[in-house]
């Protein structure tokens, strides 16, 4: 069965060791004799380089005060709270370049990982605009999960490829649902 990997998914193969649990159920899904191959639209594609230069660049801490309005016994009250974001350091330059290199090699289909990029087109597009036309009122989604779900729908109907949507964002999966399209969770299989 083929899978359509979502770019939260796919950024699993790019994860330092300890690999999460997810990782180890998205690579036994996805592992045929010889090698684990799947699909990505051009858009996760894309995207996973701004993950990774994320991860790249790292991030400071950071503090800031809540300025919530909260009920208390006598009324209500400004939150007193702060909330703290833990640093996170930078992935070292060469660290950063084998991961490219991994990304080049795992799209290129060099090696025991093959990704196909599907191109974003028009009907893809169309897909997508309809499906956020539909449920963005609904459901927390936006425009990459649209294009995600548009990139399913026009394998299935334009390309005659019945794919599975691997993702463990609860709103895409929920536009799944309600479009009678197949998904996979690796965090919950």
């Amino acid at each position: 069965m083929p899978f359509l990997l979502d770019t939260n998914t796919y950024f699993l193969f790019f994860q330092p060791e300890p690999k999460p649990t997810s990782y180890t159920c998205l690579r036994e899904k996805l592992k045929s004799s010889t090698e684990i191959s799947f699909y990505i639209s051009e858009i996760t594609s894309m995207e996973i380089h701004s993950v990774l230069g994320k991860y790249r660049r790292g991030s400071p801490r950071q503090a800031q005060k809540c300025n919530r309005e909260i009920s208390i016994s006598t009324g209500t009250a400004v939150c007193p709270n702060t909330w703290i974001s833990p640093a996170r350091k930078p992935l070292k330059l060469r660290v950063f370049r084998n991961i490219q290199k991994l990304v080049k090699d795992i799209e290129s289909q060099r090696g025991d990982i093959q990704a196909t990029v599907l191109a974003l087109n028009q009907p893809i597009i169309d897909y997508a605009r309809n499906v956020l036309m539909h449920y963005a009122d609904r459901y927390s989604f936006g425009s990459h999960d649209a294009l995600i779900a548009g990139c399913l729908m026009n394998a299935q109907h334009n390309l005659n490829i019945n794919l599975t949507l691997v993702t463990s964002d609860k709103a895409l999966k929920a536009v799944l649902k309600e479009e009678g399209l197949c998904y996979y969770d690796p965090q919950n299989p």
